[in-house]
This record gives structure tokens, sequence and C-alpha cells, in this order.
């Protein structure tokens, strides 16, 4: 049958949610992904609702790129279906409904998200897709490197033939938030953090996370957005003279900003670059990928993914020396020329360029049996190459993982007799229906969203 209702589709980041109806072009709502709980008990979601509640506690539905509070995260969703349709409420009894979901997500979790969807929502039809294969297939394709810098996650995902190599796919916490604890500090050394409070909330009695949330949602995003950039070699290693900024405070004060352009965002690449009063930083160790900064994060990847083409305990002959690498020689030039760099924190000035570079110049240490990294033999290709500042680059890297999920629910729709099947591929692979749910259980949900 022909689902005549769009699916709904949600994705859920750290920083923010992103949600609308799966043949929408963008999302219709993009909202703040904490919550407040105000002075009647009642759990308030969305930008304005928490505004209108500074004394309240900020708090979190998502910690290391998942869902960890399920008690709350159907408030969540529920706002969603409440604010869809222009600020107009659905029922969610009467919509398909697709989630994204990072690839670490754990097995009770997603009976979590399914149980809630089927049992509380009682939405008629489900879907749970991996976030770097949703983003990968809205550049059409379903081969790639998925570099996703987000809010509180860095991730590395290489997919093949639109399978996620799970053991391969590599994530640390030095991402967006952990700029923001560079940029915050650099920030408090030159003035007073309540100068750093947006100015409507300044005579306002404010709890300490209200405050912290305001100072990182508001003015940190500013300030690396119009004052910082990536250095595209190395920080330590640059020598170019840099033209000193200034940055206008909320109280039209002024911070002068000069080698700390390019110094607060090393620390994405060198997670010790410039440490931290309070905050230990474990030391960069190859056989820990979470220990590294985002560049040996790829490589390590890669290198982990070799190994799965290649076992160590191959032996080595005069027959096979020069064939045993063919295989994963073909596949590392295929990921190396579709390397897809996405995520919020990625629109950062210089970021993609310095993870390109990094990996150029270091591949031939990882990989020394490869003919393509001699020198002027490696070619690597990003995908969805804008002019800086372009707004289709804004909305791959910000929106990617919800588009692409609407590239695969709007299947549900389609009425076109000829392409019919695309419905019973949409169901085949990507969703379970509610009846399915009901007579098969937890067995089926961890087949199908495994």
């Amino acid at each position: 049958m022909t689902y005549t209702s769009p699916a709904v589709v949600i994705d859920n980041g750290s920083h923010t949610t992103k949600a609308g109806f799966a043949l929408d072009d963008l999302p219709s709502l993009v909202f703040n992904s904490n919550y407040v709980v105000d002075s009647n008990s009642k759990v308030q979601v969305g930008d304005r609702q928490i505004d209108e509640n500074p004394e309240s506690e900020i708090m979190t539905f998502m910690e290391n790129g998942l869902i960890y509070n399920f008690d709350n995260i159907v408030h969540n969703w529920q706002y969603v279906y409440d604010n869809i349709d222009n600020n107009n409420p659905i029922n969610a009894k009467e919509f398909p409904l697709m989630l994204t979901e990072q690839p670490w997500n754990t097995s009770k979790n997603k009976l979590a998200t399914t149980q809630i969807a089927f049992e509380t929502l009682e939405v008629p039809i489900f879907s749970l897709v991996k976030t770097p294969l949703s983003q990968l297939y809205h550049m059409g394709r379903s081969t790639g490197l998925v570099i996703d810098v987000g809010s509180s996650v860095a991730s590395v995902t290489p997919i093949l033939d639109g399978i996620i190599q799970s053991k391969s796919s590599f994530h640390s916490k030095y991402a967006g938030d952990f700029s923001n604890l560079h940029a915050l500090n650099f920030l408090e050394s030159k003035t007073s953090i309540d100068n750093l409070i947006p100015l409507k909330f300044q005579s306002t009695r404010m709890s300490q996370s209200f405050k912290d949330y305001q100072i990182s949602y508001n003015l940190l995003q500013d300030f690396k957005s119009s004052m910082l950039n990536v250095c595209e070699i190395p920080a330590s290693q640059s020598t170019n003279a840099l033209n000193p900024k200034n940055y206008q405070l909320p109280n039209k004060s002024h911070i002068g900003v000069n080698r700390e352009q390019i110094n607060l965002l090393e620390n994405l690449f060198q997670p010790n670059f410039s440490p931290l009063l309070n905050l230990t930083i474990p030391e960069v160790n190859f056989n820990k990928p979470q220990t590294n900064g985002l560049s040996n994060l790829v490589l390590l990847a890669l290198k982990n993914l070799e190994s799965s083409f290649i076992p160590n305990n191959e032996p080595i002959n005069a027959q096979n020396v020069n064939s045993r690498y063919t295989k994963f020689n073909e596949i590392l030039r295929e990921l190396l020329s579709n390397i897809l760099i996405t995520g919020g924190s990625s629109l950062t000035t210089g970021l993609s360029q310095r993870v390109i570079n990094d990996i150029y110049k270091s591949a031939h240490q990882f990989f020394p049996n490869y003919i393509f990294t001699q020198p002027g033999r490696l070619v690597l290709g990003t995908l969805g190459n804008y002019q800086q500042n372009d707004i289709n680059e804004v909305w791959d890297k910000k929106f990617g993982s919800w588009l692409g999920a609407c590239n695969l629910a709007s299947m549900l729709n389609d009425n076109d007799s000829q392409e019919s099947n695309g419905i019973n591929i949409a169901l085949d692979n990507w969703f379970v229906t509610k009846s399915d749910y009901e007579e098969l259980g937890e067995d089926l949900i961890l087949e199908k969203f495994k």
C-alpha cells in the first residue's frame, strides 16, 4: 500500500533537534535539544520555553551522541508532533516515524526507542536509520568515508556499498563542545563571565546551568564562527602573520583576538595542544582511537579497516606479495575519493582543508604498501564542494542527516506504478509496522535495526 501521510523525520543531535515531514525540502523545526522542568514540574521543550524559565536547571536528553534520558525524550518528540505543521499539532497515530541513530547505539537503546514509538506515541510504522548512512545517501553515494564533527562527538565511519563498517567506525569527544571549553577559557581570561551573558538576561535571576547554556548556545557559537579558524597546517608550525581582530561583547565592549584565531581550535587535532586547568586529557594512544584528534581518528579508522581485509596472520610469499593488497587498495582509493566532511562544527573555516591536508601528508606512513601513496599519486575527493559560506553547504552540513533520512522515508509515498517497488524496499529494509512489532517483538527490532 502507498502511505498518503508523509513520514515524520526526527534527527536528535546533542546540540539541536531537526524535524519535519519527509517530503519537505528543509526541516520545519530546528530547536535546542535540552529541556527544563518548570515551577509546575512540567517538562518544557523548545528555545522559547527554555528562555522563559531562567531559574530552572538546564537538562539533557543526549550523551556521547546517544539518547540516555528515555523518561523525558518523549517530550522532545511530542513537541515535534505539536508544532511540526506550522505550529499546529498532528496525531502521531496517523504518520510514519523515522529517527536517526549513531552507529554505536546500543541494543537496549534501540528497544527503548522502539517501545516509546509504538506504545507511547502509537505510530503506525517506525524506522531507525544510521546517521552517517543517511548523510552519505543524501550526497548520492553508497560508498564513502563520513567524517562527522558535531557538538559533543566527532566520528569517522567507512561505508562500503551501503554497509557501515562498524568495527572501523570510531568516535571521540574532541568536537564542538570541547572547542567551546577553550574558547570560554580564553574569554574568561579577558573579561568577567557576566559580560558574556546576553543583555536580556543580565538582570535576571538565573540558575548556573541556565547561565552556562546561554553563553554556550549564543555567544560561544557566534565567537567561534566569526573569529576563529583552523590552521591548514599544525598551528605550532605556522609562521604566518595574523591580522588581529576585535570581538564585541553583549555590553558593547571589545576583546582583542590575535594568535588565538588558530590556537584555540588546534585542540580538535591535538587534544593536549593547550591544556586547561581542572580538565585531564588522556595521552594520545594509537591503540585507543578515542584519545586521538580528528585527523588521526580518520587515519586509524582506515588502518583498522585494512586489517579486516588483510589478516595479519596471512603468510607473505613471492606469489602474493604484490596482490595481497590489491583489493584494499581499490577500497582505499574509493573511500578517499568520496570523503564527506559534515556536521555543524565542520563549518568552521579551514577545518575541512586541514583534515584533507593531514590525510595527504600522513597516508604514506599509515599505508606504506600502496602505490597510490607515492608522491603525486594520492587523490583525495570531498563530496559537496561548495564555495565558502554557500547556503547549500550550511544546509548539507547542519541538516545532511535529516535530509538523507527524508530521502529514504519518502519511498513510503511513492505512488508511481512504475516505481511502486520503492514502498516494498522501504518496508523490507528500513521500517517496522506496529502489527509486526506486536507479533514478533524484540527479535524483529534487533534484526531490522542491527
